[in-house]
């Protein structure tokens, strides 16, 4: 099938989309090798065989801008202690690399609560403080009915606690593999959609990207749509060159080390598009930048991919997308 080309991309450079097998693969070697030699992280994807496919999740320090106040805090003089008390640890519902995640409920309202508890030996080994620091920060700006809402953070003896909205109806990704032919209808997608890219306009106002948009950190809140997991998140007007994120989801200009800006987060929105309409991503690391569309797919979802998997110069605003005919 012959690649479909991007909206208005007269400009587009070529060598986004007519990479060869051997030269994205060295691209995959070079991002091992920044990687500090790490090993890699995959998380499950499903692929067009309704099989299993690995998701490869980068992993890589930040680097801190000591300019930038909110990634100063000083994370042990800021925070109260053993707050854990007032909390009745029900059941876990999540983990990650540095810690789990716990619903709990709140002895005094009865009130449910998900706190993140991150041990602080793990996270002093790694020597990302500075990553903790910048997703509170974080956090504690964003109020959105679409973003998970931060309540606040305390530590006790052996833990960082973030105490978060309690999503109760599970992640976007355990959803997509229980629809049919593990896909959604394109009515469903497009409420979903709009909705993330309703949360993605708010974190562009203040100047936040999220860097790591996908299934597995977008939630299910009482029929609502909630992003969350802003580990990888920052907030800055410049553009930024740090490798992070979900292979999977990698737009052009990071994968070939680039410069790039929040317009990363609406590539990973066209990502997201595409794995909740066909149940896979549009681009394996082995096959480069080919767009292909699926003839099942309406002329109007593939006009808003179209849109948003470009190259950074063409690729579309949150404006444009939030006023698509595909998400009226």
């Amino acid at each position: 099938m012959k690649r479909q080309n991007s909206a208005n991309a007269t400009k587009s450079p070529s060598k986004y989309f007519s990479n060869s097998s051997n030269q994205f693969s060295e691209i995959l070697r070079q991002i091992t090798r920044n990687c500090n030699n790490k090993p890699i992280r995959k998380a499950s994807s499903p692929n067009s065989n309704k099989q299993m496919q690995q998701r490869v999740k980068t992993q890589i320090s930040i680097t801190r801008n000591p300019n930038q106040n909110i990634y100063n805090i000083k994370i042990s003089e800021s925070v109260p202690k053993n707050k854990l008390q007032y909390f009745q640890v029900l059941e876990q519902i999540g983990s990650g690399k540095f810690g789990k995640v716990y619903k709990c409920l709140l002895n005094q309202t009865k009130k449910l609560y998900a706190i993140k508890m991150i041990d602080k030996l793990k996270l002093k080994t790694k020597q990302m403080m500075h990553q903790l620091q910048r997703e509170v920060a974080v956090q504690q700006m964003l109020k959105h009915q679409n973003i998970l809402q931060f309540v606040e953070f305390f530590e006790t003896k052996n833990n960082y606690c973030l105490v978060l909205e309690c999503a109760t109806g599970g992640t976007l990704f355990q959803s997509l593999m229980k629809q049919q032919n593990r896909r959604y209808s394109e009515p469903a997608a497009s409420n979903i959609i709009k909705q993330v890219a309703c949360a993605i306009q708010q974190m562009q106002k203040l100047s936040i990207i999220h860097r790591d948009l996908k299934p597995e950190n977008i939630l299910w809140c009482d029929g609502q749509i909630k992003i969350s997991d802003f580990g990888w998140s920052v907030q800055d007007k410049k553009e930024r060159d740090t490798l992070c994120g979900t292979i999977d989801y990698l737009p052009p200009e990071m994968v070939y080390r680039q410069q790039y800006d929040n317009s990363i987060d609406l590539w990973s929105l066209g990502v997201l598009t595409f794995e909740l309409t066909t149940g896979r991503t549009p681009f394996q690391v082995q096959e480069g930048f080919n767009l292909q569309f699926p003839d099942y797919l309406s002329g109007d979802v593939k006009d808003l991919m179209r849109g948003l998997l470009t190259d950074k110069i063409n690729r579309k605003p949150i404006e444009w997308v939030l006023n698509h005919v595909w998400l009226s």
